[in-house]
């Protein structure tokens, strides 16, 4: 053999050894070198979906590439975040996620990942649930709304967006801090939850503040607490189930795009910086806050140890509250 064609066969051999290599940072100094994808768990028009697409119109000016929304909701926000794992090459899918991507890991027996699969390129912002109480209910207060419910066991229902949102894990804590029985009721998004809510389909919703800051200005609807530790200074008049003498009705929602944690170090910085750029402009600052979220002020590593902490809660909180994972 042909001193040639020796060197032709080790090339060809090392063809599929070289696929498996990490990203070397002459290819990452090229990221991205093709559009971007911005997956979100949540459907269009929620006020999630509006920050994604704030946030990939700021991403695009960033990068130099186009960033394209793609919404896929269901099954509790399996199916996004799924998808972002498998995507290939690493980097070039992102998600926006919320808590419910934390509880998917307790509230099924195989939800496809584990948080530390992924990491956090940026946090959009925090906020918390509103208690909205539909005004067929007797009472206008929560003290008056526990002693009815206690005297009518099973008569009220909430409105839940699946065994791993914010919304039903806050209704199953007051239920069991309160001593009452409600039945809950699963809907595909918080805006078919609310329609059902001004319809009377369900008595009570716990809905994040984004949601509650509109939806309170209805006669149908009557907001008796929020589930932060102390009161929102976006929503100082609403009292906290904390005041309210239930210290362990306790919830925040975030929204944070990830990427997988296999994404090379050099697009991982490129995308972080992006962010940090985009979120520090004031039109994101007065978008989040328009929504009652509150900006996100930490570090990324201190958001990082805020999941490792709201994980361990979560699991003893699926094992006190008797949920059971499913299938």
């Amino acid at each position: 053999m042909t001193r040639s064609r020796i060197f032709l066969a080790a090339i060809i051999i090392a063809l599929p050894m070289l696929s498996m290599l990490p990203v070397s940072s002459g290819w990452a100094q090229d990221f991205p070198a093709r559009p971007l994808r911005l997956v979100t768990i949540f459907a269009p028009g929620a006020a999630a979906d509006q920050h994604a697409r704030f946030i990939a119109s700021k991403f695009s000016e960033q990068l130099g590439q186009p960033v394209l929304v793609d919404n896929k909701p269901g099954a509790g926000g399996l199916i996004g975040t799924r998808d972002v794992l498998r995507a290939q090459p690493f980097g070039y899918s992102l998600l926006l996620a919320n808590p419910s991507m934390v509880g998917n890991t307790f509230a099924f027996k195989d939800p496809g990942y584990r948080m530390d699969d992924f990491t956090p390129v940026g946090v959009m912002g925090q906020t918390y649930y509103g208690m909205m109480v539909h005004s067929s209910v007797p009472g206008k207060s929560l003290a008056e709304l526990v002693a009815y419910a206690r005297v009518n066991p099973g008569k009220l229902n909430y409105g839940g967006l699946g065994p791993a949102a914010g919304s039903t894990l806050s209704a199953e804590r007051f239920k069991q801090a309160a001593g009452i029985d409600m039945l809950g009721i699963s809907y595909k998004g918080g805006e078919t939850t609310t329609v059902a809510m001004l319809a009377g389909d369900i008595q009570v919703y716990f809905a994040t503040l984004s949601t509650v800051k509109v939806r309170m200005k209805s006669p149908q609807i009557r907001v008796l607490g929020v589930t932060a530790a102390q009161r929102s200074t976006l929503m100082p008049d609403l009292p906290t189930f904390r005041e309210l003498g239930y210290p362990t009705v306790l919830a925040a929602n975030w929204n944070a795009v990830f990427v997988p944690a296999a994404t090379p170090a050099q697009a991982l910085r490129r995308l972080r910086e992006a962010y940090v750029k985009a979120s520090g402009s004031d039109e994101m600052k007065s978008m989040v806050e328009s929504q009652a979220y509150e900006p996100w002020t930490g570090t990324l590593e201190q958001f990082s140890a805020s999941i490792k902490a709201e994980s361990a809660q979560l699991g003893d909180d699926y094992k006190r509250l008797g949920i059971k994972a499913q299938d």
